[in-house]
C-alpha cells in the first residue's frame, strides 16, 4: 500500500465568474483568502475591451506567483450581485478592488490599465497583508 502526499496549493488562484456555479466557487473561496483581487468587466463595454489584453497578461504572469493567500477573481457583470463582495463604490467598468481579510477594506484601483500597474497594486497590497498578520517576534535580552 502506497501512501500519497498532497502538497497545499502554494499559487495564486485565480478564477472567472462567469456562471453561478463560479460564484459559488468563489464565495466559498474568497473568506479563505488574505488578498481578494476583483476585476469586474461588462460584455461589450468599450473600455473593458481595451483594458482586457493587459488584465490578461496580469494575469498569465499572477499564475506563476507563489503566494497562496491571493485570489483574484475576473467577474462578469451580470453576477456583480451575486459575488460576496463590496461593490458600493463600483460606478463603471472596468474596475479593479482589492479587498484585505483582516480589516475588510475594499481599494480602488485607480492607476494606469497596465499589466505593470496591476502588479504594483497587488503587490502593495500583499505587502499591506503581510504587514497586518505580523511576523515572527524576536526576544530582546535585557540590560543587567
Amino acid at each position: 500500500m502506497s501512501i500519497i502526499y498532497f502538497s497545499p496549493n502554494i499559487y495564486m488562484t485565480i478564477i472567472k465568474i462567469i456562471t453561478d456555479d463560479d460564484v459559488n466557487k468563489f464565495n466559498r473561496m474568497a473568506p479563505k483568502h488574505e488578498v481578494v483581487m476583483a476585476g469586474f468587466f461588462m460584455v461589450g463595454c468599450p473600455a473593458c475591451k481595451q483594458f482586457k489584453p493587459e488584465w490578461e497578461t496580469f494575469l498569465k504572469d499572477a499564475e506563476e506567483e507563489e503566494d497562496s493567500n491571493v485570489l483574484i477573481a475576473e467577474v462578469d457583470s451580470n453576477q456583480i450581485s451575486k459575488v460576496d463582495f463590496d461593490t458600493s463604490t463600483l460606478e463603471g467598468f472596468p474596475s479593479v478592488f482589492i479587498k484585505h481579510k483582516k480589516n475588510e477594506d475594499v481599494d480602488e484601483f485607480k492607476d494606469s490599465r497596465t499589466s505593470d500597474s496591476l502588479k504594483n497594486f497587488l503587490k502593495m497590497a500583499v505587502n499591506a497583508s503581510k504587514k497586518t498578520r505580523g511576523g515572527k517576534k524576536t526576544k530582546r535580552k535585557r540590560k543587567t
